[in-house]
């Protein structure tokens, strides 16, 4: 008898054993279920998995296995990962802090309109932190979008702004309304949303979006200035990495059109290579002053005055800074004025020699104005 007791509590208590290894409480079966779920990709499963692995519920808790699951659904571009991505990296609770690693993921989901992203960013470039470089111009960019995406949530951050620094809001306000009509199509706002991104003022130099915004306006609004700035980006380099083959084609679909300010700039290279190319550059100088282009009238006529890749010619010379000289271009004012005040080339004439170095003085030349009151 005592042994089928032994052997009946036996078996009871392994039953419970037994039981007690298979049993799953809610949160458990929720986990696993969930889990299930977010490794065939299910993007909201994969931030819920996070969720519980953030939190320990049905499972224990783990902080990387948390940030692990956000990050996967971020990648796919879900905006509250991206935002629970970030917050992981700054609070530094689930995973050790690093603001640099935030960044990305504020990006990507303030360019989604999230506006919880778009102030954090705003604050990140305010105080230069996480890697950016500081600057207001941005931060106030980025303020301006979340004011958009609360309806007016970010206005008394704004007016602070526009009262503090209204010389920089109003910089920020145009570009902000640039990039509205460059959105919509329109190419000169195109224009000036990319030479916007090149200058760094109103808002942080990026040399994409430059690229971006500049090859719309150059090849679907057909806007030579849009042309001409690429050409400069590639063939300096820089900000964006030097190709002159890039740049090549740009002056030649430019000089095609003609182009008189691509050019001048050709004929700069030339004038300024080593050694200099003194006809390629009068070649080009002449085109861009046929063009009724000051700088190119000014240069044509000092290469005539020189010399240089052409016959020297005082009175042709006379002729094209005279040309540019009449157009308020100062340097033209200045050489002109000297050439009769001083006599070089032609009879002394302080009357016209004056009236143009005056003329550049009013404009600005101190060389003019220094002339002017020598005894």
């Amino acid at each position: 008898m005592k042994t089928f007791l032994f052997f009946l509590l036996m078996c009871i208590s392994g039953g419970l054993i037994y039981w007690a290894g298979f049993y799953q409480s809610p949160e458990q079966k929720q986990f696993a279920a969930t889990l299930a779920s977010a490794q065939q990709g299910n993007l909201s499963s994969q931030v819920k998995i996070g969720d519980l692995y953030a939190k320990g519920t049905g499972t224990p808790q783990d902080g990387e296995q948390a940030v692990f699951w956000y990050r996967k659904a971020a990648m796919e571009g879900d905006k509250d990962a991206l935002w629970k991505s970030a917050q992981a990296y700054i609070q530094g609770q689930l995973v050790p802090q690093d603001l640099e690693e935030a960044v990305p993921f504020l990006l990507l989901g303030a360019k989604q309109n999230d506006p919880r992203a778009l102030m954090e960013i705003s604050r990140f470039y305010a105080q230069g932190m996480g890697g950016v470089t500081k600057h207001l111009g941005e931060s106030l960019y980025w303020l301006f979008q979340a004011d958009k995406a609360l309806n007016g949530g970010a206005q008394k951050e704004l007016m602070m702004v526009k009262d503090s620094q209204p010389e920089l809001y109003e910089q920020v306000e145009s570009f902000v309304q640039d990039l509205a009509q460059a959105q919509a199509g329109d190419g000169p706002a195109r224009l000036r949303v990319g030479q916007a991104y090149i200058q760094g003022e109103a808002i942080a130099q990026n040399a994409e979006e430059a690229v971006r915004w500049l090859s719309l306006a150059w090849e679907e609004n057909k806007l030579p200035q849009a042309g001409f700035a690429l050409a400069q980006l590639y063939q300096k380099g820089g900000l964006v990495e030097q190709d002159e083959n890039k740049a090549a084609v740009l002056w030649n679909e430019l000089t095609q059109l003609p182009y008189p300010p691509a050019q001048y700039a050709l004929g700069e290279m030339a004038y300024q290579a080593d050694p200099p190319r003194y006809e390629d550059a009068f070649a080009w100088f002449s085109n861009a002053a046929a063009g009724n282009y000051a700088p190119g009238q000014y240069m044509t006529g000092f290469m005539l005055m020189q010399g240089q890749g052409t016959v020297r010619s005082v009175k042709l010379a006379i002729t094209f800074f005279r040309s540019a000289a009449e157009q308020e271009y100062v340097s033209a004012q200045y050489v002109l004025g000297q050439i009769y005040w001083k006599g070089l080339g032609v009879p002394v004439d302080k009357k016209a020699g004056r009236k143009w170095l005056e003329k550049a003085a009013q404009n600005g030349s101190e060389a003019a104005q220094a002339l002017l009151e020598e005894k």
